[in-house]
């Protein structure tokens, strides 16, 4: 045990003298969390610019007109006279959705007959093509209802009678976890936690290449009497109460910085939260002790972390992966934390039902550790020779 406690403050030391790793540690990953935030601060996307094309002119086209604007989604900022100046705003992104309205539009519909109204949308962006096409969806289904209705009630039926004609069915929509598709509480916290698992994976590699580049190694061996597992373990624990500190900040303070709501204990959360830590500093001890020098093992944090977070299901599912990757993506600890940590603090699942997780974690660290010992061990005896 005093093996351990004398390189944790060897550690500690090291880390007090170096300015610069100092300043890594700590201020690093917190101003990284916080641009980060910034990102989707206003989280929803509101005022959508979009583009009229009104070739009637007519009181019900006026009408058509002022729904889509009095959306909070969308706001009408041009208005063209055809099509291909339509496509010059969508080709300058200054524009997300064209509307057009043909001409005899109003008189068509008195005619009974069904006028087209066309809703050109620029879905270059995924997530402000997806918002405009719902609202333009509901926008139109509902002025068709009213016109119908208009036009039952002039036929001499009833409005009760019209509302039964009009919706046989009806509809009560209610969206769970997530009822304001607030942009900032879905995205941000996975995005923050990718970052600090890149972050925990470098800390790993440079705590173990710091020694090699500085000839340190035997110093290091000395304080640990001779043992290679103890100077691993002591790194481990100095790191880990880092990592510790730094998850509090976020979730104590960054999360209600930016009006992000945990509904789970924090308590638990941030238990769960240490497994990660340890598997992920694991990891990039594995990753230098395998590659030897600290280029390669940077290359390899690179190579796993960068594209961690497309592949951990955060934000699509890994049952609609192919097979091979998505059982191959579970060797990174972002996959196995994302999905335990997006049922805990927005759907407030119970801890019973992320044990799965929790274990897979655990055991992913051991491995990483135990292979990081191993490689260490060859590789310090044949320094030593």
């Amino acid at each position: 045990m005093k093996s351990i406690i004398n390189i944790i403050l060897r550690e500690l030391k090291f880390i007090a003298k170096n300015k610069i790793y100092f300043f890594a540690l700590i201020a690093f990953p917190i101003l990284d969390i916080i641009f980060l935030g910034g990102i989707h601060i206003s989280q929803t996307l509101n005022k959508l610019p979009i583009t009229v094309i009104d070739n009637d002119n007519s009181k019900i086209s006026k009408n058509i007109i002022r729904y889509f604007n009095a959306c909070p989604d969308m706001q009408v900022v041009s208005r063209v006279s055809n099509v291909s100046e339509l496509q010059d705003l969508f080709n300058k992104q200054e524009s997300v959705l064209g509307l057009y309205i043909p001409k005899k539009f109003q008189k068509d519909i008195k005619k009974q007959k069904s006028p087209t109204v066309t809703v050109f949308i620029n879905a270059s962006n995924y997530i402000s093509g997806n918002v405009v096409e719902s609202d333009s969806i509901s926008i139109l289904s509902i002025i068709n209802a009213g016109l119908k209705s208009s036009m039952l009630t002039k036929k001499g039926i009833y409005k009760r009678q019209t509302e039964e004609l009009l919706q046989p069915v009806r509809v009560d929509n209610e969206k769970l976890f997530n009822p304001s598709l607030n942009y900032n509480f879905y995205l941000t916290p996975g995005l923050w936690l990718s970052v600090i698992h890149q972050f925990l994976i470098l800390i790993g590699v440079l705590t173990l290449s710091i020694e090699f580049d500085l000839k340190t190694i035997f110093s290091m061996l000395k304080q640990s009497k001779q043992s290679i597992f103890k100077a691993l373990v002591g790194k481990m624990l100095v790191y880990l109460i880092f990592a510790f500190i730094h998850f509090e900040i976020l979730y104590l303070f960054m999360f209600r910085l930016f009006n992000i709501q945990i509904l789970h204990s924090n308590k638990d959360i941030i238990i769960y939260s240490i497994c990660f830590s340890f598997a992920s500093i694991s990891l990039g001890m594995f990753l230098f002790s395998l590659l030897k020098t600290r280029l390669n093992a940077l290359k390899g944090c690179l190579l796993l972390s960068a594209p961690a977070f497309l592949l951990s299901g955060y934000t699509w599912s890994l049952d609609q992966m192919p097979y091979l990757i998505k059982n191959m993506v579970h060797i990174l600890p972002l996959t196995s934390f994302l999905e335990g940590f997006k049922k805990m603090y927005q759907q407030n699942i119970s801890i019973e039902y992320t044990y799965c997780f929790t274990k897979e974690l655990l055991v992913l660290g051991s491995i990483y550790f135990m292979l990081a010992y191993i490689f260490m061990y060859f590789r310090v005896k044949k320094y030593e020779n």
